[in-house]
């Protein structure tokens, strides 16, 4: 589905090219990443989510990006949550050959609709995403005041099979994703962004620490319009299960 996918978003971005004999080109990159994120119930339909990521290229080894992300949960109708959080991102040059040193600080901020649907042996889970970008300005390698301004609408589809669930202690799950990303800024001249491809296993280690180890397939259109990125990353995630002690006891009672 997500190489069918990809195929036919680069058809289509090269058919509105040929009116103006460019050539398309895909870069291709691989990348790492570790990241550790925690999610704290604070009350029975509320929860705070945090997450530290580092993204670092493959060949050469080298740091792409660093980041650091909080969102609130609100559980409001049975398997419907409503969620909005704030990003702050570091993100190195694109070509990890580059000699430049510039790195270039992003704030975003994210509203998330999210619907679970929960069967005995798996679920399959839907978000619709709308981010609002603020990127440092620069010019010649140097960060100059201002921000540049992206909005970006995202659709994704995932899916999680049980493959071992034991009184829920020591589970093992599959899951997968797919999703689409767009902007919704006028003054730009592309409107695709990016296709974006999970799969992964989720093993918990402990009761509340889940141990994460995943794929991720990035096809990337770029501002100019005929180039693309199509990236490969090999992802370690550390999952952590936090409650706040007072509202267990409040539930036990």
């Amino acid at each position: 589905y997500s190489i069918l996918l990809q195929g036919i978003i680069l058809t289509l971005c090269s058919l509105s090219l040929s009116a103006q004999s460019v050539e398309n080109k895909i870069i291709n990159q691989t990348f790492s990443i570790f990241a550790y994120s925690n999610n704290l119930e604070i009350a029975p339909k509320f929860s705070l989510t945090n997450e530290v990521q580092e993204r670092n290229f493959i060949r050469p080894l080298k740091q792409s990006q660093f980041s650091v992300r909080t969102q609130i949960n609100y559980n409001f109708w049975k398997n419907w949550i409503a969620a909005a959080g704030f990003a702050y991102y570091l993100s190195s040059p694109g070509d990890p050959y580059s000699l430049s040193s510039l790195v270039v600080p992003e704030v975003r901020l994210n509203q998330d609709l999210n619907y679970k649907q929960r069967f005995s042996a798996f679920s399959i889970g839907h978000r619709g995403r709308i981010e609002e970008r603020f990127i440092n300005k620069s010019i010649n390698d140097t960060l100059v005041e201002g921000y540049k301004f992206k909005e970006r609408l995202s659709y994704m589809l995932s899916f999680e099979y049980y493959l071992l669930k034991k009184d829920k202690v020591h589970s093992l799950t599959f899951k997968a994703s797919d999703g689409i990303s767009i902007y919704i800024n006028k003054s730009r001249t592309n409107i695709f962004d990016q296709n974006r491809f999970y799969t992964g296993l989720n093993y918990q280690v402990e009761k509340n620490i889940y141990l994460e180890l995943g794929y991720i397939k990035i096809f990337q259109q770029l501002s100019s319009g005929n180039r693309f990125y199509n990236r490969d990353m090999a992802s370690v995630i550390i999952n952590h299960k936090l409650k706040i002690k007072n509202q267990e006891h409040k539930q036990e009672l």
